[in-house]
């Protein structure tokens, strides 16, 4: 390697050799990949939370709900009982949930306290999601940077 002198220029296919730099870029590339399907994964996991809020708001509006209504007005809502049985059924109490707090423990809420508790999971998920595009982000200027050398030294 020739002796580096103050504010000469340098090269980076001297530095990086075309392979190295190309190894990289491949790495970089299917680090990204990954993330997108991790990002893919929360982004369906806030969708999802933001259903269940938007059902547990609903649910105590009414005394009763029927299960698997039928499309016949004057039959009774159908509850699956096994593979082939079936019996009239309606959802009671519906202002009472049992909530994951995590790690296997669970407590009864109200339907207004359930939604509290969706909505600081949503904010967690949407955090994540942030935080994993900042992720992204960098991975993809470190992808431009290692694209660009393995073309230089190419």
């Amino acid at each position: 390697m020739e002796r580096l002198v103050k504010g000469t220029v340098t090269s980076l296919s001297s530095v990086f050799p075309a392979e190295e730099a190309q190894r990289a870029s491949t790495r970089v590339h299917d680090t990204i990949a990954e993330r997108r399907k991790e990002l893919d994964q929360l982004k369906s996991f806030a969708a999802d939370n933001n259903g269940l809020v938007n059902l547990v708001q609903k649910l105590p509006e009414e005394l009763h709900h029927d299960i698997m209504a039928s499309p016949h007005q004057n039959t009774p809502a159908i509850v699956p009982f096994g593979k082939a049985a079936f019996f009239p059924g309606r959802l009671i109490h519906t202002n009472e949930f049992l909530v994951l707090l995590g790690e296997g423990y669970y407590a009864e809420r109200t339907s207004k306290q359930t939604v509290e508790i969706l909505k600081r999971r949503g904010k967690t998920l949407e955090s994540q999601i942030e935080s994993l595009k900042a992720i992204m982000d960098d991975l993809k200027a470190e992808a431009s940077f290692f694209d660009a050398t393995a073309a230089e030294a190419a």
